[in-house]
């Protein structure tokens, strides 16, 4: 905490700081096994607000801590000071000059988005590391990244021509190669680099691919005085990084992989040595524990299956990739016969789709079930590439003396692999391990001439072995140039250079005795894969990866760039709030961090597709939404959402009067005051006619030489989209099914669900699986709100509901089930030709329905079919209607609507849910078919 005379002082600097608890426990954590709360965090706009601000913290005694993404793994962005957040907003691209093959950028830019930027003008930056869609710039400099691609490009140093830096004092500096910008550092450099050259060259020779940790006296020795070189890889302890220059590499003329099998972990290695002599921009080693955890996950489905992972057993695997020579390198490769086979790849989209799993690593080993999980300590240890099987196997057998089953991961080309024990921190004896392990560790790399902290930094996992690392001599002569850089010990201190403060045992997130108690008791069922509520929650380990700009997950971080609003930020909210942290007496249920993480998640689900740890916020918000009804009691607009469905018929009884009310003005003023609900969002209108009315109305048809079906009438078709029924109705009797309804059905519960209304939601639930019950086995279901269906497929058993499997087994979307009959029977259908362009969005609860529904598209003659590449709509149900979220859900839809914006006239746009249908009439102002209109449209007269 901060006394007021600090506030005042950094209030007083021209730069953006937080003081709230809030932001305080945001930036608690990264993606290592620590957490510190800092005093402070700051968002320097430009490097005038950074100066500022570090002169500020210098006068009010704080220490400054720089970060970027917060992905890294050894707890180098944590500290009890001011963390500096340069990612918020310096993210400006300057320059790109392709004569000097140069781009000048500012160090908040993501890796993604500078090679989206480089891509057009036929260039990238080499250096391409795991974490690629959310490392910033500034953070892959201060840690000296590199990545898989280390043999080929080299690390990020390699590619820095020039730094921009704010020093202790608040000066800014540009740091160039030949200009003595800092010549008083530049002497203190020169002198012990030239004291201690012979034991530079014995501890720190040539050979490793990686880097050695600490400041880079090696390279300052070959590249004399260079000091760019020093604070590449010096983890924000001599500055702070504002911008830099970097130079760039053409893009691969070509590509390819070879993907090897092998029985046991040593032939792998042995083979990754092996295969250096064709120089491979990389090899990869990949293991069984890490393979084991793609199973079930969703996005990893079509990896697993490209690589025949059920059908092809393996210990491990290696990824072999080419970027010269490929289809001779690739023959090459196939014919040594090494492993259990070869499976060659040339395509690019199969080839992301392995590149993915591996990036994917760390976060789909804490996906681990149980408290045990495979932890980093030791993850950064890297020796020349020929030792590399030999000190794998001295690590096992160090391993295996403390009984630790571990994961290896990796650059086995780099002679690192991500080694991760498996531990239960929350016990005394795995902490007393895990010090064993990482002493062990120590001992063992340099046996091999190898570096402690090869590309994720020193931070506090691995400062108290810097000595044991270097010699006492080597970690001299970096503590004085940190006492040049920074003689008021304000830049991150204790890290790199030990002053006791720090211990690779210390600060724990989850240590010994942690238990996360909860105040209530959760109404949902959590799976084998969610586990429980608390086992969700801690699912977290910060990586970040709902921090990429791809909309998925999470939608309201790419438009907000804040925090909070990403699934980590959430989650690390909830459990602060759970522990009771910075409450100072206020109850969690009226707690600002509570409300922020609950009402801001859309419950869009892509975290339960995307996020390879598993978290699951959509069942967490539903669960905690209902705790905290019961605590303190449902809002009144809360209420009403989740009883939607009993509007219904009275506004179909009256619909003009009913959809004329919806318009006034002064109704919509009242909702707004009483309910929440937004008067700038538009409503939908209820029918002239219930759709049930009609289907009743209009008699039995003949035909259904198919056999039945039963359409699920949800609540907007129902009552204000008949027609999107009428449609699958004509469809699905043309392809020659007798349709009919389910009798006497109620609201599938989704509303109630989405409000945390779970008593609702599960007594709605248990009369609908009774009357399915009641109905003959072999009968389909089919739904056309997608919502609709994923309550019965999924929901229903996690609201403990007796017989939801059964019945979820017979449940099918609209979609889904034209596909298969169209399968089966091609031609029992005619399409007239049509024209134009027909844009396919798939809601979020079902993205995997958005090929089928192009593919059905494109069964019609004349069309041109294009799938958005699009996530959240931005509506989410109720989400986008409520006055509270109404302005955040218009954020989240534009990056959606602006696809339809700049398509021709005449366009098709096919929405699959009604709420998505809804944010396109109102945002774009072009109505958005379901895709039974389309084909029912399309459908030929005598089809």
């Amino acid at each position: 905490m901060t006394t007021t005379q600090q506030r005042a002082l950094l209030s007083a600097a021209s730069c953006e700081v937080a003081f709230d608890n809030v932001t305080r426990q945001l930036y608690a954590t990264d993606a290592s096994i620590y957490r510190i709360e800092p005093a402070a965090v700051a968002f320097p706009r430009n490097g005038r607000q950074a100066s500022a601000l570090v002169k500020a913290a210098l006068e009010a005694g704080l220490s400054v801590i720089p970060r970027g993404a917060g992905t890294g793994l050894a707890g180098g962005a944590l500290g009890d000071g001011v963390v500096m957040d340069f990612s918020r907003h310096l993210r400006e691209i300057r320059r790109l000059d392709p004569e000097t093959r140069t781009v000048e950028v500012e160090a908040g830019v993501v890796l993604d988005r500078l090679n989206a930027f480089l891509r057009p003008h036929g260039f990238c930056f080499g250096p391409d590391v795991a974490t690629s869609d959310r490392a910033t710039i500034g953070g892959m400099i201060a840690n000296n990244s590199s990545g898989a691609r280390a043999p080929w490009y080299g690390t990020t140093a390699d590619h820095v021509v020039a730094v921009e830096v704010v020093l202790s004092d608040g000066r800014i500096r540009w740091l160039r190669p030949g200009e003595d910008a800092l010549p008083a550092q530049r002497r203190v450099a020169d002198d012990v680099v030239q004291l201690h050259e012979l034991r530079i060259r014995e501890r720190m020779p040539p050979g490793l691919l990686k880097r050695w940790p600490g400041y880079a006296l090696d390279r300052y020795l070959e590249r004399p005085g260079d000091l760019v070189q020093l604070i590449c890889g010096s983890e924000g302890t001599l500055a702070g990084i504002l911008s830099a220059v970097l130079r760039v590499v053409p893009l691969p003329a070509e590509k390819g992989l070879g993907i090897l099998f092998f029985a046991t972990r040593r032939e792998a290695l042995e083979a990754a040595v092996a295969v250096l002599d064709l120089k491979p921009a990389a090899v990869e080693h990949l293991d069984r524990l890490l393979l084991d955890q793609t199973r079930g996950q969703p996005a990893f489905a079509e990896a697993r299956a490209l690589l025949g992972l059920d059908d092809r057993p393996c210990e491990s695997l290696l990824v072999v990739e080419f970027l010269e020579a490929v289809e001779e390198k690739l023959a090459a490769l196939e014919r040594r016969r090494l492993g259990l086979g070869c499976l060659v790849l040339r395509g690019e989209r199969e080839m992301r789709l392995v590149w993915s799993l591996r990036k994917a690593g760390l976060s789909l080993l804490t996906s681990r079930k149980g408290p045990a999980k495979p932890t980093t300590i030791i993850e950064d240890t890297a020796v020349r590439p020929e030792r590399l099987p030999a000190y794998v196997e001295a690590l096992e057998g160090l391993l295996g003396e403390l009984g630790l089953e571990a994961s290896f991961y990796g650059h086995a080309a780099s002679g690192l692999l991500h080694v991760r024990p498996v531990l239960d921190l929350h016990r005394a004896e795995d902490v007393r391990r895990l010090r064993q392990v990482a002493e062990g560790v120590s001992r063992l790399v340099a046996c091999f001439g190898g570096s402690l902290a090869a590309e994720h930094g020193v931070g506090i996992a691995r400062t108290e072995f810097m000595e044991a690392q270097l010699g006492e001599d080597l970690l001299g002569a970096m503590r004085e140039i940190k006492r040049s850089f920074d003689p008021h010990q304000l830049f991150n201190p204790g890290k790199i250079i030990p002053d006791g403060r720090y211990a690779c045992d210390r600060d724990l997130r989850q240590g010994p005795g942690y238990e996360l108690k909860l105040p209530f008791e959760p109404m949902l069922v959590y799976g084998p894969r969610d586990g429980s509520l608390v086992a969700n929650l801690e699912q977290c380990n910060g990586c970040g990866g709902c921090l990429k700009s791809t909309p998925v997950m999470c939608p309201t971080w790419p438009v907000t760039g804040w925090e909070a609003l990403t699934t980590r930020g959430r989650a690390n909210l909830i459990r602060s709030v759970l522990e009771g942290r910075g409450l100072e007496g206020r109850s969690l249920w009226d707690s600002e961090e509570l409300q922020l993480a609950l009402e801001s998640c859309l419950g869009c689900r892509g975290c339960e597709v995307e996020c390879p740890s598993n978290v699951n916020l959509a069942l967490l918000k539903a669960d905690l939404l209902q705790a905290r009804h019961r605590a303190v009691g449902m809002p009144w607009g809360a209420w009403w959402v989740s009883r939607v469905d009993l509007l219904g018929p009275w506004g179909t009884r009256f619909p003009r009067l009913a959809n004329a009310m919806l318009r006034w003005r002064w109704v919509r003023w009242g909702m707004e005051r009483v309910l929440g609900i937004s008067a700038e969002r538009p409503l939908p209108a209820f029918a002239r006619e219930r759709f049930d009315r009609w289907f009743a109305r209009r008699g039995r048809v003949g035909g259904g030489d198919r056999g039945r079906v039963l359409l699920w009438d949800d609540t907007f078709v129902r009552y204000h989209e008949p027609g999107v029924g009428r449609a699958a109705v004509r469809v699905l009797e043309a392809l020659g099914y007798q349709v009919e309804l389910v009798r006497g059905r109620r609201c599938c519960g989704r509303p109630a669900f989405s409000q945390g209304d779970l008593e609702r939601a599960r007594a709605l639930g248990r009369w609908n699986l009774d009357l399915l019950r009641g109905e003959d086995p072999r009968v389909p279901v089919v739904f056309l709100e997608p919502s609709c269906y994923t309550m019965f497929a999924e929901d229903y058993g996690q609201l403990g509901l007796e017989g939801a499997e059964a019945v979820a087994g017979r449940c099918v979307l609209f979609e889904v089930f034209v596909e298969r009959a169209l399968a089966a029977e091609p031609d029992r259908v005619r399409w007239e030709s049509g024209a134009g362009l027909v844009l396919i969005h798939a809601h979020c609860h079902v993205k995997g329905l958005g090929p089928v529904m192009a593919r059905l598209a494109g069964r019609l003659p004349g069309r041109t079919v294009r799938l958005l590449e699009t996530g959240c709509c931005g509506m989410a149900g109720a989400f986008g209607a409520m006055a509270a979220t109404y302005e955040l859900s218009l954020r989240v839809g534009e990056p959606f609507v602006e696809q339809i914006a700049h398509t021709p006239y005449g366009t098709v746009v096919v929405a699959s849910g009604t709420s998505c249908r809804q944010q396109v009439a109102h945002m774009a102002s072009v109505p958005a078919l379901h895709m039974a209109q389309l084909l029912a449209r399309s459908l030929a007269e005598s089809g």
